[in-house]
């Protein structure tokens, strides 16, 4: 199967000891490319070198520690992003987090933070990644009024009305391999198109098997989609393949 892993963090401490093998794992189950997403300034100067060694494989997305992110690390991940924007395959993940801040202010206080990356992606015309957990109306009515490119709902997880929006305005979804374990993740994989889905890892997170998540594991994924729209795997694989290689334009 031609797999695509469209969410990843291969820059994490989970990895450091053995990424060569996980690499090379995800290579021999068939997963011909990967997005990493860095989440802080630290986080993308690895991420930087982790695409340099692994170039045509690796991939990077330049996002935040959403639910932690000040002030002082995203000007400091803006200034990385356009000076290596040609080394970016998107923003993101950048968004809304409701499930860590509960308090109003706080929940308040991410919004001009994800409006400085919605422009960021807009300047350098690249799509976004976005980050909406337990946030995800509140996302796509800022997104709907604010920005034109393509968008990808990372690990999407939102309501039936709120998948229908995000199928209606052409953006993609990704589902994690473990998605068959959330009944909104299988309800958004039967509302929106296989055209709009895409399957990630959210490695070294979300696991299906109980382990450390790494790239390999995307064919849980896969299967669970496949099992999810009466398909066979190895059209899933080829259409949300393609997906990711169109979104990210690689």
């Amino acid at each position: 199967m031609r797999l695509f892993d469209a969410h990843t963090h291969l820059d994490m401490p989970h990895y450091k000891n053995d990424l060569d093998k996980v690499i090379k794992r995800a290579l021999e189950a068939g997963v011909e490319g990967m997005v990493s997403c860095s989440v802080g300034p630290g986080s993308f100067r690895r991420t930087l070198g982790i695409v340099k060694k692994y170039k045509g494989i690796v991939f990077h997305t330049a996002g935040t520690l959403v639910s932690q992110l000040t002030r002082e690390d995203a000007d400091k991940i803006i200034s990385l992003s356009r000076k290596y924007s040609t080394e970016l395959v998107a923003i993101g993940e950048v968004g809304l987090d409701y499930y860590w801040v509960k308090d109003p202010a706080g929940r308040k206080a991410q919004e001009p933070l994800f409006l400085d990356f919605i422009a960021l992606a807009e300047e350098l015309e690249l799509p976004i990644v976005i980050h909406s957990r337990k946030a995800e109306a509140e996302a796509v009515t800022i997104l709907e009024q604010n920005f034109d490119g393509p968008v990808l709902m990372h690990c999407f997880d939102g309501p039936p009305e709120v998948a229908e929006r995000v199928r209606d305005n052409g953006w993609y979804i990704t589902l994690p391999a473990n998605f068959g374990r959330s009944r909104r993740r299988v309800h958004a994989a039967k509302i929106l198109p296989l055209e709009q889905i895409m399957l990630e890892t959210d490695g070294p997170y979300l696991s299906p098997t109980g382990e450390r998540n790494e790239p390999a594991n995307i064919r849980y994924g896969c299967e669970t989609l496949a099992d999810v729209l009466e398909m066979e795997p190895e059209e899933v694989a080829r259409a949300t393949t393609q997906n990711a290689r169109s979104f990210y334009r690689v």
